[in-house]
């Protein structure tokens, strides 16, 4: 990773969490402490005292001395003033080069521009093609003609948009249009990151129709909520009189996506067909049905989600994912809604061509959880609200209202509360409390998610991770059973294996292996992270759950199992029991995601030595 890199994965990091764990921020850096400690040295040399990183009992806080120059700094002010030591700024100086010539260029010149050689822009070629596939942009070259770079106009575009102005400053905007725009985002208070990706999206514009290179076709899958706007008008009939261009409808909804990729209070959204977002949303729901047999409310979660599915699809569709508010909170604390999340966005991938961060599976997480609590379909519209509850003030916890908003959308009712104000025994009416006091709360039913990305919380931090985390279920339909596989040649053979454990138990019906085997023609049931979760109904009226622990890990094309849960579940199944199992798929999940549990499950050898660890950490029982 090149150094300037590391210092801005530092930053934005310490941005959205003041204080970090050494060990965590040196795990995402995947460096040795020596060589965290080193880089930490030389960012605080360059940031020359405007902003300082300090180390404090493993901890790392970040101090903010001049606001205004650390703006500039995050905005890519270090990157800009790099040289072309870096291998990252000469990725871009190619970027730039190809999709700003009209002729192949020889890779002679590249090298003699950027002052290295042939063989080193070779391995910078490298880098270029790894961030153009994304955009499904083909770096191509032919000896003695010179490389190319192939693709969609959209694309190109957009390549040059997040990886070019990184690194070089917009250079097609008069001092008249710098102005204007200033205007326009003070009149329309414009958050700072949407600004700085508006004004890349109209540089880039200028540049191309400049070069005769046009939009001429719809943007797929956009959905420009302000195609009749003020602020759009006034941005558009600017650019025309000033550059003496005309804007098409294309190029219109180009220079508006920046403004549609998330929920702007101060803009006026109109309403738009939802067959795009209902078509996309469909399918995720059938992905999910074939892994997971849950009772969702459909029509009132895609009620709930459209908006946010609709500003998802906007930021997917020009590379513009969004970052994470609550620094993996979302994946701890809901960890099968983060399951669900995770198959849905399959869909998402498979029709952006690129990865889905985690991020935005965590957002699409909190619908999901929501989903899952609203199985009545009686369901109140008070416990579709969330409570924000924090220590800090009302201000306060109205900066994370807005900044949940932006993200969530509209329709979802936000409640704010100080620590004294709050009535515990009033939470069940939400569908989740968001806190900077978590211990206070963690007795709650309703699912506590601490913030740890806004607030100084170190101590409550501590006390946190020395918690139990696992709660205690109590299961009245669940009979949680153990056994030990020997080493097969097929997962399909460690499936007959259980299933005739369970039928010898009398717990199954004779044909329930065939059905397992039905369910496994559909999705396969290994979900990685060394677990499987094969599961079908049966027709007694108990939930039979079994857990085989593998005397070898099982290699697969999807992944090494080491354990297989099986469940069989009733026909017909009440409240309680669709309560119950969806506790018991949560902690299917926390054990798949928790490294030392999964240690410490593998090495048990009785019966006895299983009980006793489900019941010390709360899960399974």
């Amino acid at each position: 990773m090149a150094i300037i890199n590391r210092w801005y994965q530092i930053l934005n990091s310490l941005v959205r969490q003041p204080h970090l764990p050494i060990g965590q921020i040196q795990k995402e850096l995947g460096i040795s402490h020596k060589t965290l400690l080193n880089t930490i040295d030389q960012l605080n040399d360059v940031l020359n005292n405007d902003a300082l990183i300090k180390i404090d009992n493993n901890y790392l806080y970040l101090q903010v001395l001049d606001y205004q120059r650390f703006e500039d700094i995050l905005t890519g002010s270090l990157r800009k003033k790099s040289d072309f030591n870096s291998s990252s700024k000469r990725a871009s100086f190619i970027i730039k080069q190809l999709i700003q010539s009209s002729v192949p260029i020889l890779i002679d010149d590249l090298a003699e521009k950027v002052g290295v050689s042939r063989t080193t822009i070779n391995k910078d070629l490298k880098k270029v093609k790894d961030l153009a596939k994304d955009y499904q942009i083909k770096i191509s070259g032919r000896p003695n003609i010179g490389i190319t770079a192939e693709g969609e106009e959209l694309e190109l575009r957009l390549l040059y948009c997040h990886n070019v102005y990184s690194y070089f400053d917009i250079t097609n905007l008069t001092i008249e249009s710098r102005e204007f725009l200033k205007l326009i985002y003070q009149k329309y208070n414009l958050p700072l990151h949407i600004q700085e990706l508006l004004s890349k999206v109209i540089d880039i514009s200028i540049l191309r129709l400049k070069e005769h290179q046009t939009l001429d076709q719809p943007i797929p899958y956009f959905c420009n909520g302000l195609k009749y706007s003020d602020i759009v008008e006034e941005i558009v009939s600017h650019i025309e009189l000033t550059y003496h261009i005309s804007l098409s409808q294309y190029e219109q909804d180009f220079l508006s996506f920046p403004l549609n990729i998330q929920y702007i209070d101060s803009l006026d959204y109109q309403k738009s067909s939802n067959d795009i977002v209902l078509n996309i949303f469909d399918q995720m729901i059938c992905q999910i049905k074939e892994s997971f047999d849950l009772r969702i409310n459909i029509d009132k979660l895609f009620i709930d989600i459209h908006t946010h599915l609709k500003f998802l699809i906007n930021r997917l569709m020009f590379h513009s994912q969004a970052s994470d508010l609550f620094y993996g909170e979302i994946k701890k604390k809901y960890p099968l809604a983060y399951q669900l999340a995770s198959k849905a966005s399959t869909i998402l991938e498979n029709l952006f061509n690129y990865p889905i961060e985690s991020s935005e599976i965590s957002y699409l997480a909190l619908y999901f959880e929501m989903g899952l609590r609203e199985i009545d379909n009686s369901l109140s519209y008070e416990q579709r609200k969330i409570a924000v509850v924090c220590t800090t003030g009302r201000g306060t916890a109205t900066m994370i209202n807005r900044q949940l908003r932006r993200v969530l959308g509209n329709e979802i009712v936000i409640d704010q509360y100080s620590e004294e104000t709050f009535n515990p025994n009033k939470a069940e009416r939400y569908s989740a409390i968001f806190t900077t006091i978590p211990l206070k709360l963690q007795h709650l039913s309703t699912p506590v998610i601490q913030i740890t990305n806004l607030f100084d919380d170190h101590w409550l931090r501590n006390q946190w991770e020395e918690a139990n985390e696992w709660k205690q279920n109590k299961f009245q339909w669940i009979e949680s059973k153990l056994m030990y596989l020997t080493i097969q040649n097929h997962y399909f053979d460690y499936l007959s294996e259980m299933s005739n454990f369970l039928y010898q138990e009398e717990d199954v019906d004779i044909a329930f292996y065939q059905r397992i085997l039905k369910r496994e023609e559909k999705q396969s049931t290994i979900f990685g992270n060394n677990i499987a979760f094969p599961h079908t109904t049966h027709p007694n009226s108990k939930v039979i759950f079994l857990v085989g622990i593998l005397e070898e890990p099982y290699e697969s094309e999807l992944g090494k199992v080491d354990f297989i849960f099986m469940l069989a579940i009733p026909d017909k199944v009440n409240s309680q029991i669709e309560s119950e199992l969806l506790s018991l798929y949560d902690d299917i999940f926390r054990i798949a995601n928790n490294s030392d549990l999964k240690k410490e499950l593998k090495s048990i050898k009785t019966i006895e030595a299983f009980h006793s660890l489900i019941q010390d950490k709360g899960v399974l029982e």
